[in-house]
């Protein structure tokens, strides 16, 4: 019995001897990078996996750059596209450089990284609900000025869910400080309209213009005045006749999104486009 011990006892320790000479092995035989070889001008020669792998992570940072998704100023419809972002494949520059021989330079694997958003995505957002063009038929050149001065101030205002938009309350009082000249204008007389001249005349054409791209988006219109007198630009019963302090024309935005307003004056023609910013 007792020699059965100390057999046991013994056979014991050559097994404990035995797997501490083969973990001494195994560390001796680790794999090594070969002498001499570079990344990003580091000698890592001789160097470990695990020490290699560090080296890398460190050159990773100043070479990391996170993509940026595309966005919407809403404000005047611009979208700012994607950035692509790039990023160090550890895995594979590891495996570069411990496979590269002696002398060898070797560069970090990197990647592109993909936004989440990219410009297609922020184009679906934006969809024209509306949009109606009249012909320049007067284009003398105060009538046309008169008409750029007011579509800058109209050209992308945004109105809100459940907002009112004014006319006269966009554009103001118009005025020759403002840039306005005077252009034929139709006036409301005792024995009936008349031609005329006054400050800004010409404007009535752009918010007839924009009264129709509202009624063709289906936007709640409160209030609206024709002339008294047919104009060229519209059919009879579409124009919006607009006169600081007095009439204007006005629509509420019934949709669940913001609405912006587009202009856009030609040789030819006064246009303007409704967009509705969806999420």
């Amino acid at each position: 019995m007792g020699n059965k011990i100390r057999l046991e006892k013994i056979f014991a320790i050559l097994m404990t001897a035995f797997l501490l000479i083969s973990n001494v092995g195994c560390k001796s035989n680790e794999r090594k990078v070969e002498n001499n070889v570079y990344i990003k001008d580091i000698n890592v020669g001789g160097k470990s996996k695990a020490e290699v792998e560090q080296i890398v992570k460190e050159i990773s940072k100043n070479i990391d750059v996170e993509p940026k998704d595309a966005s919407l100023n809403e404000e005047n419809l611009e979208i700012i596209p994607e950035v692509l972002g790039k990023k160090v494949n550890i895995d594979s520059t590891l495996k570069a450089v411990l496979n590269a021989k002696e002398g060898e330079r070797v560069e970090p694997v990197v990647e592109e990284v993909m936004p989440k958003i990219t410009r297609e995505d922020v184009e679906k957002r934006i969809v024209e609900i509306g949009s109606y063009s009249t012909p320049l038929i007067d284009d003398s050149e105060n009538r046309v000025d008169n008409i750029d001065t007011a579509s800058d101030y109209l050209d992308n205002e945004k109105v809100l869910p459940g907002e009112e938009f004014s006319f006269n309350g966009t554009l103001g009082r118009r005025t020759a400080e403002k840039g306005y000249k005077k252009a034929p204008i139709i006036k409301r007389t005792e024995s009936g309209p008349t031609k005329g001249y006054g400050i800004g005349g010409g404007i009535c054409q752009l918010s007839s213009t924009l009264y129709n791209a509202v009624e063709k988006a289906g936007l709640e219109i409160t209030e609206r005045h024709s002339h008294s007198k047919k104009v060229p630009y519209v059919r009879q019963g579409k124009d919006a006749m607009v006169s600081y302090g007095s009439s204007d024309f006005k629509f509420r935005n019934n949709r669940q999104n913001p609405v912006v307003i587009k202009t856009e004056i030609s040789d030819e023609k006064v246009t303007v486009r409704l967009y509705e910013i969806r999420k």
